[in-house]
């Protein structure tokens, strides 16, 4: 192996896991701000930590695509 694909291979491992870190951090974020919510108005049924689970999926698959777009200009 190259020296030249060796630096590659491990700049895109260091990319892509970022970009798993950051969807991480994204989702449990919107999460857990519905989980307080939930809390704080005592529902018997968490809807805002589903519907704030679902709202954080939506944004970090946009970033993904985002920033996957950027990458291969």
């Amino acid at each position: 192996m190259e020296p030249n694909e060796n630096k590659k291979n491990i700049n895109n491992f260091a990319k892509y896991s970022s970009i798993s870190f950051q969807m991480l951090a994204t989702i449990g974020l919107f999460a857990f701000a519905g989980y307080k919510i939930d809390e704080y108005r005592q529902s018997k049924t968490p809807i805002f930590t589903a519907i704030l689970s679902i709202i954080g999926v939506v944004i970090s698959l946009y970033q993904v695509v985002k920033q996957l777009n950027k990458n291969n200009d």
